[in-house]
């Protein structure tokens, strides 16, 4: 079984059109925001693999939650984490795709600790089966490099100035690869980060533009996820 996790409902929507003989079975209820998250999985298939599909909430506590429960309940041999983020290099742009090779949680600070995407502190390795593929895909709007996360939506200078010192690499910045992944490398549990590019914060701070393009990025990540599960 393969599971995916995605943050918003428009992610999750975007995957679920992909999928076939839908089953919809309830999870634990989460207080989220003010309001109650009914957890809810969605159990089919996509091709002949076997998927379970759920929404997390957006940010790092509520995505962590989604993945020790998955991992319990399911115990899938790979966990996605499918959805949006905004570019961190002038050259990733909008419609563009972004797989990680290793994803990062940016605002770990540390005394000793190495603040970067290769520290064994605050960065975490995607899986190896995952890329192979991607690079077989051959496809030129999809990139492969590091991913950084925190609970922050990027769009100041201050920001993307820290990330920029000590994780220059990183092509896209969101809020809940990092806590997905942390939690799949304490169980070894593979894991994949994929990004589809929906604003561009450092490039031109064009962050108002998320709403926007939101649905088509959804559904370009949801596409690459899917030939992503059928050659797995």
């Amino acid at each position: 079984m393969i599971a995916v996790i995605c943050a918003m409902q428009e992610e999750l929507d975007a995957l679920l059109e992909r999928m076939e003989d839908d089953e919809i079975c309830k999870g634990s209820s989460l207080f989220y925001h003010g309001i109650i998250l009914e957890s809810q999985y969605h159990h089919g298939k996509i091709q002949d693999h076997e998927v379970i599909a759920t929404r997390c909430g957006v940010g790092m506590v509520y995505a962590a939650i989604a993945t020790v429960n998955l991992i319990n309940e399911f115990h899938p041999q790979l966990i996605i984490n499918s959805g949006v983020a905004g570019s961190l290099d002038k050259d990733t742009h909008v419609n563009d795709l972004v797989v990680a090779d290793r994803i990062a949680n940016w605002r770990i600070e540390v005394p000793n600790w190495e603040r970067s995407v290769s520290s064994i502190h605050c960065s975490y390795p995607c899986d190896n089966r995952v890329l192979e593929i991607v690079k077989n895909l051959k496809q030129d709007h999809i990139r492969i490099g590091p991913i950084v996360s925190s609970d922050e939506f990027i769009r100041f200078k201050k920001q993307t100035g820290i990330i920029q010192r000590y994780f220059p690499e990183a092509l896209a910045g969101e809020m809940e690869g990092a806590a997905i992944a942390n939690v799949c490398y304490a169980y070894q549990i593979p894991c994949s980060i994929i990004r589809s590019i929906s604003d561009e914060t450092l490039v031109n701070g064009d962050y108002k533009n998320f709403d926007f393009n939101l649905s088509e990025a959804c559904d370009r990540a949801a596409e690459l996820c899917k030939e992503i599960i059928m050659r797995y």
